[in-house]
């Protein structure tokens, strides 16, 4: 009887303890195809071409395995499939995605789910300052802006302080521009481009400047000239937000006379 009673308590106790060790475990996040978790998409921010690999005509799709929380946020990404010189660019743009939660039984899980971010060259040059083009369809010049669609938080703290946009956008709210004065060394007549980045503040004034490229000669002209430029605020949700973009200051041959 000793013996039977004291089985039972070990058999008991063995339960116990392996219930409590899977208790323990991890959960694995539940699997779902990308083609579902793009219709609970809500946050999406287009990556930026990198300059190497356009300059170097590199194209294709970067595919990501991600685990997204409970919450929507894209929590981890591992590249399963790409181009080295495209995956930085593809892991910086869908780490800021956000997505309605999944739910399972009526309760938000966590779930792992593939996507994909396809680099494509536009068949025409790109203008010039522009880092890349935008998968999807988008219109040239939106580089990198982050569009919230979820009524529920118009300020999400996820959305960037600062984005980055084309020449060309920034070219259009341009509402002051200053020319450069060229040297006025003797028989100096240096003509060209010298190309900056800039960023530009809230309230639309050139904050910084860097240099990219142009002759040595022109650089401080352009600096004087491009840091009095002023430009109407780029609007982010409605809201004003920095901006990083290329600015290019032309030095053209004098009319003569």
């Amino acid at each position: 009887m000793c013996v039977t009673s004291c089985l039972a308590a070990s058999f008991l106790l063995l339960c116990l303890a392996t219930f409590a060790t899977s208790q323990d475990l991890p959960q694995t996040p539940d699997r779902v195809p990308g083609d579902a978790m793009q219709n609970l998409l809500i946050r999406k921010v287009n990556p930026v071409y990198p300059p190497l690999a356009r300059q170097a005509h590199i194209q294709g799709t970067v595919i990501l395995k991600i685990v997204i929380n409970k919450s929507g946020n894209v929590q981890s990404l591992q590249l399963v499939k790409g181009h080295p010189m495209l995956a930085p660019a593809a892991f910086e743009a869908v780490g800021q995605w956000k997505y309605q939660p999944y739910q399972s039984n009526g309760e938000a899980v966590e779930i792992e789910t593939n996507v994909q971010v396809t680099f494509v060259l536009d068949p025409k040059p790109a203008a010039d300052g522009v880092a890349g083009d935008m998968p999807g369809g988008l219109r040239p010049g939106a580089i990198g802006i982050a569009k919230t669609t979820d009524p529920q938080s118009p300020t999400d703290p996820r959305t960037p302080k600062r984005v980055r946009v084309s020449e060309n956008v920034m070219q259009a709210l341009l509402i002051h521009r200053v020319d450069p004065v060229p040297p006025a060394e003797p028989g100096m007549n240096i003509q060209g481009s010298v190309v900056l980045k800039a960023v530009i503040d809230k309230s639309g004034h050139v904050q910084q400047l860097q240099l990219v490229s142009g002759h040595p000669l022109l650089v401080p002209a352009a600096l004087e000239a491009a840091r009095q430029w002023k430009y109407q605020p780029f609007l982010l949700n409605g809201d004003p937000v920095e901006v990083e973009t290329i600015v290019r200051v032309d030095f053209a041959k004098p009319k003569s006379k």
